[in-house]
């Protein structure tokens, strides 16, 4: 019987085929490589010491391992692949049974990260090493020529006309950077950072055409996205304020005119601004200043004895069918009540009519940023404008949280997995202009991930784990508390034990003589222990709320998608652990790639 067939049949000789997982495992500056080797599931008893042996082949890049277990004749033979990397072939090998795993030791000459061993080992078989995450890089790369978008997940793409113009956008942190640096050099320049910042985004809001590219994503205008894109915003929208007249209706009262077929709502001055955009539609990308003349489209506006600004509209209830026959409903007159759930603001009409009108007029973007622009400096304070114009929901600091707007989550319009994000005041309508594309979540070039991607290697995992080493280098601080942006809910608790760890893992099976036995090929890591509060009760919570404030954790908010899938990758890598190894003080042992 063949060797594969051998391995998958689950019947006949199982007990020597028997599945174990390997990692191997190395520390910075530290000349050791330590390996683990555990089967799959766990056995029920120890693994014994007795007749452990390491038999170390660095001409074949391999070791072979072997050992006898209580109640079975026949030892265990395991041929595991060794690490590319300068192991002191002098140096005894160290092995020990370790209860439910085997423990292995191999002394280095030099450790994983020095040069002279990347320069000994290059990448195999037309490999590369992990692609580059710095900004500068990316901007080498995009800089040659014009750029299309695509969903890394199905391959759709999200831009409809090239992005000619890229340039790399400041961290929102750049202020805090920009003063410690002039307060180091001269006591002159008092507030350098902010001035500096003002000035930034007062130039770049005006820059129609130009895209900008930070760590995690690249901001473009509405007007370079695809029709579904830009359909899906437009809905979004209209629903956002379509929940608000209908809410505005039960607020205060609704007096109906029964000679005109029409009603009045008294409605605040917010409320008035989102619904007059429904009595005359509105492009998609418009979003101006609170209404405060003294009438609107023949709508007036009162201010009652309290002070607070009142509009009364006037809403034709005998709606007829529009020319897409799917938004709008025939109204009974005789109804005293106004049943506005019969009205579907987000269909068809959404998508053929906003649609065509921001794909029939591309230089609309160019006044439109501008009044955007003068809203962001006459309505909003600095730190409003600075948090809108530079942030992004990928991670969000404590320091710059804020409640005056909220971030909407943005979904491919043909799988409708993550694309990224846009900041949101009053309606759902990006509040200036853009939208942010996740680089984990989005390519460059096709095929994704392809060689010619430029965002080929910025996954989720590797994305949050540079922005999480960057973070404790700044704070001193290797605990961290993730919490929900929407609801502001503890999710993952982290505690970094290693920033700068190298990890391999793989399977081999039991008595495998066929002579294949792969690569083991070490990726730089993070080691770290997690706990996750999805479905905690309310007392676990409290609990890790004090663990926070005792250790002075720094705290993160993310969007509920990317904690999802930060969970399934340290719930995944987890596996590659002894579970005697994979608990401390409650925690599980994980890993993530950096």
């Amino acid at each position: 019987m063949a060797p594969a067939a051998a391995v998958s049949a689950p019947g006949g000789n199982h007990a020597r085929r028997r599945q174990w997982r390997y990692t191997w495992e190395a520390l910075a500056h530290l000349p050791l490589l330590r390996l683990y080797v555990f089967p799959r599931p766990a056995l029920p008893a120890a693994i014994p010491s007795g007749d452990l042996r390491a038999d170390l082949r660095l001409e074949d890049s391999l070791l072979l391992l072997s050992f006898s277990l209580a109640g079975e004749g026949a030892p265990v033979a395991l041929r595991i692949p060794v690490p590319r990397v300068l192991v002191d072939p002098a140096a005894p090998v160290e092995c020990r049974a370790a209860g439910d795993h085997v423990e292995v030791r191999l002394a280095l000459v030099l450790p994983v990260d020095h040069p002279v061993v990347a320069a000994a080992f290059p990448p195999l078989h037309g490999g590369e090493p992990p692609a580059p995450l710095a900004v500068r890089d990316d901007m080498k790369s995009l800089s040659s020529g014009d750029v299309h978008l695509y969903c890394k997940n199905c391959s759709a793409r999200l831009t409809k006309q090239p992005l000619r113009k890229i340039m790399e956008m400041p961290s929102v942190n750049w202020e805090e950077v920009a003063d410690n640096w002039f307060g180091g050099c001269c006591t002159s320049f008092g507030g350098a950072g902010e001035k500096l910042v003002a000035q930034f985004i007062n130039a770049y809001g005006r820059l129609e055409g130009t895209s900008l590219l930070d760590t995690t994503a690249i901001t473009i205008e509405t007007d370079y996205l695809e029709a579904d894109l830009v359909a899906q915003v437009a809905c979004s929208a209209l629903s956002s304020d379509f929940v608000d007249v209908k809410e505005a209706t039960s607020d205060v009262s609704a007096g109906k005119d029964h000679t005109t077929g029409k009603i009045k709502l008294k409605i605040s001055e917010e409320q008035a601004n989102i619904t007059v955009a429904h009595a005359q539609p509105p492009s998609i990308f418009e979003e101006g200043p609170i209404v405060s003349s003294s009438e609107t489209n023949g709508d007036t506006l009162q201010t009652d004895q309290s002070g607070t600004c009142q509009m009364e509209i006037d809403i034709d209830l005998n709606f007829e069918k529009s020319k897409n026959d799917c938004c709008v409903e025939n109204m009974d007159e005789s109804n005293k009540e106004v049943n506005l759930s019969l009205v579907d603001p987000c269909h068809c009409c959404c998508a053929n009519e906003y649609s065509g009108k921001a794909e029939g007029n591309p230089s609309q973007m160019s006044s439109v940023n501008q009044k955007k622009q003068t809203v962001l400096e006459t309505k909003r304070d600095y730190k409003l404008t600075k948090t809108i114009s530079l942030g992004s929901s990928f991670i969000v600091k404590a320091s710059n949280l804020l409640n005056d707007f909220e971030w909407v989550e943005l979904l491919c319009g043909q799988c409708s997995s993550p694309l990224g994000s846009y900041p949101s005041q009053f309606s759902l309508v990006p509040a200036d202009g853009r939208v942010r594309l996740f680089k984990c979540y989005t390519s460059t070039e096709l095929p994704v991930t392809g060689p010619h991607d430029v965002f080929r290697g910025h996954t989720l995992e590797r994305v949050f784990v540079n922005l999480l080493l960057e973070v404790a280098e700044d704070e001193i601080s290797f605990r961290t508390l993730v919490r929900d942006l929407k609801t502001k809910r503890p999710i993952l608790q982290l505690v970094l034990l290693s920033s700068k760890a190298w990890l391999a893992s793989g399977c081999c099976y039991e008595n495998d003589t066929d002579g294949s036995h792969g690569t083991a090929d070490l990726q730089p890591s993070v080691k770290l222990l997690y706990s996750d509060y999805s479905n905690a009760s309310e007392a676990d919570v409290r609990i890790v709320e004090e663990w926070s404030s005792k250790y002075r954790a720094e705290e993160l908010y993310m969007m509920k998608r990317q904690i999802d899938g930060l969970t399934e990758c340290l719930s995944s890598a987890m596996d590659n652990f002894p579970v005697s190894c994979s608990s401390l003080e409650g925690m599980h042992l994980s890993s993530l790639k950096r």
